[in-house]
């Protein structure tokens, strides 16, 4: 990273001088926004794995002690032989709690709360009308929560429960990031990496872009941050497709908020009415964690 900086007084005095010379404010203060994240961005990016996990820290969540929330959009799309339909989507928010153990480790407690909504009016629904077979079905709601955390370490990242279960697909390798850095802006690409006991086809990717001088700014606790994606799946129960041939894909996009309560009030209304949890990091929580169920339920120990 470069070491070029400038301290309060001297980009005072720089934007005074900048003044008397004739400069425009404007342009001065444009010339003076260029200077300070000229100071914090970097020619390249990190390879080292403690930088790496750092990074990815920032860019999923925060190192401040504040909740950072997801808001999040899904549409739903069936891919069969004959072509794509768009089905249904859902608005939801993933809120988290990131805690430092020590100077290797983050675990971030997550909370992903879900309502599935029509594609024309984006009005909430329970119920919903499959448009290739007629099947009309309940929907439920997705609320998901990591009480035993997601790790970050320089050698990798994982819950504890799924890397007890399935020490071969979670080993000790050092972290590394499929990243770019182009006009300023980082691409961070991301993969899911869900354990063999899910349903098949199943596989998620997304895209995170920040703005590498907030980045890598330590005085931004919590960089602005987007993401965009897709997840295949296999044929969802409630749409009842049964063997037909073919899969879903969800696409999802979301913007990342240090204030909840900047999502859609019509979704704060409906989440907090769901459960007083919504609110609380899952750390607190009663019994066994999302995964450890899992794990029970497939018989895996």
């Amino acid at each position: 990273m470069t070491n070029r900086r400038m301290n309060r007084r001297q980009l005072g005095a720089w934007t005074l001088g900048a003044a008397a010379a004739g400069v425009p404010l404007s342009e001065s203060a444009n010339a003076l926004a260029a200077t300070a994240a000229s100071a914090t961005t970097p020619s390249r990016l990190p390879t080292d794995p403690r930088d790496i996990m750092t990074a990815l820290v920032r860019i999923y969540g925060t190192t401040g002690p504040q909740r950072v929330t997801w808001k999040t959009r899904i549409k739903v799309y069936a891919v069969q032989p004959a072509g794509v339909t768009p089905l249904i989507g859902l608005r939801g928010s993933e809120s988290s709690w990131w805690k430092r153990k020590d100077e290797s480790t983050w675990v971030r407690y997550s909370s992903t709360l879900s309502f599935f909504e029509d594609l024309q009016t984006r009005r909430f629904i329970d119920e919903f009308r499959n448009p290739l077979n007629g099947h009309v079905s309940k929907v439920g709601v997705s609320f998901i929560r990591h009480k035993e955390g997601e790790y970050f370490t320089p050698m990798g990242e994982y819950f504890g429960s799924m890397k007890k279960a399935f020490p071969e697909v979670y080993k000790d390798e050092p972290l590394h990031a499929d990243w770019d850095l182009d006009a300023g802006m980082v691409r961070l690409r991301g993969a899911s990496n869900f354990p063999p006991i899910l349903r098949q086809p199943t596989k998620e990717t997304a895209t995170l872009s920040v703005r590498a001088a907030e980045l890598f700014d330590p005085a931004v606790q919590t960089p602005a941050a987007t993401v965009a994606g897709w997840n295949i799946r296999p044929w969802e129960p409630f749409l009842g497709m049964g063997d037909a041939p073919g899969h879903v894909i969800w696409h999802f996009d979301g913007i990342k908020l240090t204030d909840a309560e900047l999502l859609d009030r019509d979704y704060l209304e409906r989440a907090r009415a769901h459960s007083p949890l919504f609110d609380r990091s899952p750390e607190f929580d009663e019994g066994p964690s999302f995964f450890e169920r899992v794990i029970e339920n497939r018989g895996r120990k």
